[in-house]
């Protein structure tokens, strides 16, 4: 049994809910999440409150905005004009458009509402602000070859 250091490749099951109870993401609905540890593919509070953790441990995490996906800032929240959105898209609210092309990384804007000069946009994340109740279970562990060689020296 593999317990996780930086490198391991962990599958764990998880619910996601929000400070009010709100189921926001399950692994019933999208399956287990699985990552390599200190990849950086999930938040580092996960990360860290995983570490010496093997199969079959749970763990309950409640994560301030600070420690997920950040306050909320209103300084993201912008009216762009009609002229600088993308064209042939109908912009509902609630839909996203994600900027960014070639080896500028992308990021995402959400459509608060349309305007007469074109729509508000939040570049929050939809999570931003809220704290976060985490339940995990590790289901696995696997060391990958660059891991097994440094747990052998």
């Amino acid at each position: 049994m593999t317990t996780i250091i930086p490198g391991i490749r962990v599958t764990a099951a998880y619910r996601f809910h929000d400070e009010d109870g709100t189921l926001i993401d399950s692994s019933l609905e999208h399956g287990p999440m699985t990552f390599i540890h200190g990849g950086g593919s999930v938040l580092p509070a996960i990360e860290t409150a995983l570490l010496g953790c093997a199969p079959g441990d749970s763990l309950s995490l409640q994560l301030p905005p600070e420690q997920a996906f950040g306050p909320y800032r209103a300084e993201l929240v912008f009216e762009a004009p009609a002229a600088n959105l993308p064209p042939g898209i109908e912009l509902e609210p609630g839909i996203d458009l994600f900027s960014g092309s070639g080896d500028r990384p992308a990021f995402r804007l959400r459509v608060v509402r349309r305007t007469e000069l074109g729509a508000v946009l939040d570049g929050n994340h939809p999570l931003a602000g809220k704290t976060l109740r985490i339940e995990l279970e590790v289901l696995s562990t696997e060391a990958n070859r660059t891991t097994e060689r440094s747990l052998e020296t």
